[in-house]
């Protein structure tokens, strides 16, 4: 019957103002190809634009990487993949005869994510005492109470001490001001 929705794991797409942009760019073409049949290949850049939008993009099905394009999509296994390289901004999957396959609509800021739900390991992505070089046998030192901690019967205190204050200071800042229209003089202008 085909892929049901529901064995996809992860979806990486482009954002959809690409291909919603690419049609609105088709049907402003549509009146420069009525003014003669030269005109008609301007239509083919904002359709290709509004397929390879809708398209191309990653998806993990069944624990394989879907890589797809406008024309295809290619199924990776994840045993396959060495892994992963990130330049200027395009990610590629890096195969075992080291090969590259370029991956569509994935940040480099995803690969995280992208692996973990392949079952991959990312260099340098482990747990947090790994990750601050200190030795998981050591003790932890439980986090010591703030000293600014304080009560809920103070805090309502200060809370309305703070209202006090903010109230006196708007009532000052009233006696200081003039009153509506006093020593304002109304500009008139003469023509």
């Amino acid at each position: 019957m085909g892929h049901v929705a529901t064995d996809v794991t992860a979806r990486f797409r482009y954002n959809a103002a690409l291909p919603i942009a690419a049609f609105v760019a088709l049907c402003g073409t549509v009146p420069l190809t009525v003014a003669g049949w030269p005109f008609a290949f301007v239509l083919l850049v904002p359709f290709a634009v509004l397929v390879w939008g809708w398209r191309a993009g990653v998806d993990v099905r069944g624990g394989r990487l879907v890589v797809r394009w406008p024309v295809g999509s290619r199924a990776i296994e994840p045993t396959d993949i060495r892994g992963f390289t990130i330049t200027h901004q395009r990610v590629s999957a890096v195969l075992a005869d080291d090969r590259t396959v370029w991956l569509p609509a994935v940040p480099g800021t995803r690969v995280p994510v992208l692996a973990e739900t392949l079952g991959l390991q990312v260099a340098g992505a482990g747990p947090a005492a790994e990750a601050d070089g200190e030795d998981a046998d050591e003790p932890v030192e439980p986090a010591e109470r703030s000293t600014d901690t304080v009560t809920p019967e103070a805090d309502a205190t200060e809370a309305d001490a703070t209202d006090a204050e903010a109230t006196d200071a708007a009532a000052s800042d009233d006696d200081s001001a003039p009153a509506a229209g006093g020593g304002a003089r109304p500009s008139a202008s003469t023509r």
